[in-house]
């Protein structure tokens, strides 16, 4: 009885050594972040008219602001023009590492054949210049033609995001008392820059060259209190600006700037 009854209970063991072991629910997969490039609901991070721009001042704008009012405050502005451009994506990705703020000037010509990254600017909250429907001199040109390359430019960025700039730099850094005029109607501050990185010289070249020398004139900036930095994604792409700026953002960050949008 005993035998027969060992028997049975090492056939149960075989029997359950065996059998396949009880199903694991499959994982549920992780979100995964859209694609750049791939359709995405917009939410309205900005102003959805001039209206609710706050009203401008007359004249152009050349350092950063300031809300401390503490006489030993440091800030610095980060702006980047023409874009957006095949260098955007990663300039916007080490923002989001490095959390800081900036300013993007774009070209109405641009936004229209990369919306995309124009929905991801006003959905990571950076603030939207207008730089113009397609960068022409503007001084060259009569009120009404000003007036419609401002206006296309903001008009463009509502059809894509939902909102518009408060911010205007014109091309080339060229203005005239019609420019301001115009501007300051359409609620638009007029903001050019205190420090030039002329990243624009490099010409598309991402040579260690290029990168140091964007990185040795955009801290030239640290003499001043509160500078403007003049940046660049072209739509051709500025591969010597996305590699200079880690060390850029880690250069004022060290020396105690805050950084700031315009």
């Amino acid at each position: 009885m005993v035998l027969v009854a060992g028997l049975a209970l090492m056939a149960l063991a075989a029997a359950c050594s065996t059998a396949p072991p009880a199903a694991r629910p499959a994982p549920r997969p992780a979100a995964a972040r859209p694609t750049r490039g791939t359709p995405r609901p917009v939410r309205m991070l900005g102003p959805t008219s001039p209206a609710a721009c706050p009203a401008a001042p007359y004249g152009a704008q050349h350092y950063a602001p300031d809300a401390s009012k503490v006489s030993t405050a440091k800030t610095v502005a980060l702006t980047f023009d023409d874009g957006p451009g095949r260098s955007t994506g990663a300039v916007i990705d080490i923002l989001r590492r490095y959390r800081v703020p900036a300013t993007f000037f774009n070209i109405g010509q641009a936004m229209a054949t990369r919306p995309y990254l124009v929905q991801e600017e006003v959905q990571d909250g950076f603030a939207m210049g207008n730089h113009s429907w397609n960068h022409p001199h503007l001084t060259t040109l009569p009120a009404v033609q000003q007036g419609a390359e401002l206006s296309q430019a903001s008009a463009e960025q509502r059809t894509i995001a939902g909102t518009v700039p408060c911010a205007f730099r014109p091309p080339y850094g060229e203005y005239d008392a019609t420019t301001l005029g115009l501007a300051q109607q359409r609620r638009m501050g007029v903001w050019l820059w205190s420090n030039d990185t002329l990243d624009w010289m490099a010409n598309g070249s991402g040579s260690p060259y290029w990168v140091q020398r964007v990185i040795r004139l955009a801290e030239q900036g640290a003499a001043l209190s509160h500078p403007i930095l003049l940046m660049h994604n072209a739509r051709a792409g500025d591969p010597a600006t996305v590699a200079a700026l880690p060390a850029i953002i880690q250069f004022f960050r060290a020396r105690g700037y805050r950084f700031v949008a315009l």
